[in-house]
């Protein structure tokens, strides 16, 4: 009898657990391509506001930028220093909330050419995006814009 009770009650309870899950939004990797494509390759302010949300924060460390208006501030520091500045999807994840991004950013600063590849997991809410996590080669970074000697 215990068997059967058991049996049963896990039966109820599996569509509960999966219903409680976050489910992924088509939508949300449509948010993070814009992102790529609007704002940081085009630089697009009216982007910011559609798709950024006013408390944001955008981690690449070491930096933590938070809020809307910093967010904006970083975003025109970097096509100052890069004017050709452009990423590349190159991969794509979602789930529930979240979405991984792979790509590769391109761009001159003076006569020195960049091309860097990293991650971005992004955490959207009510369609805007909230958190940003950046991982990059920060070291072939800095060698290539001459910071750092190579070995």
């Amino acid at each position: 009898m215990l068997k059967k009770t058991t049996l049963s009650l896990a039966l109820v309870l599996l569509p509960l657990a999966a219903a409680a899950q976050v489910p992924v939004r088509a939508d949300n990797k449509a948010i993070a391509r814009r992102y790529f494509d609007e704002i940081l390759n085009k630089g697009s302010a009216a982007a910011i506001d559609a798709l950024v949300a006013p408390d944001v924060v955008f981690r690449n460390p070491p930096a933590v930028v938070k809020g809307i208006d910093d967010f904006r501030k970083l975003v025109a520091t970097l096509r100052t220093a890069f004017p050709d500045l452009h990423f590349t999807r190159e991969d794509e994840l979602a789930e529930g909330n979240k979405v991984a991004t792979r790509w590769v950013m391109r761009g001159t600063q003076g006569t020195r050419k960049m091309d860097v590849s990293g991650m971005d997991i992004f955490l959207i809410e009510n369609g805007k995006i909230k958190e940003v996590w950046v991982s990059m080669d920060t070291l072939s970074r800095a060698q290539q814009l001459g910071t750092v000697t190579a070995p």
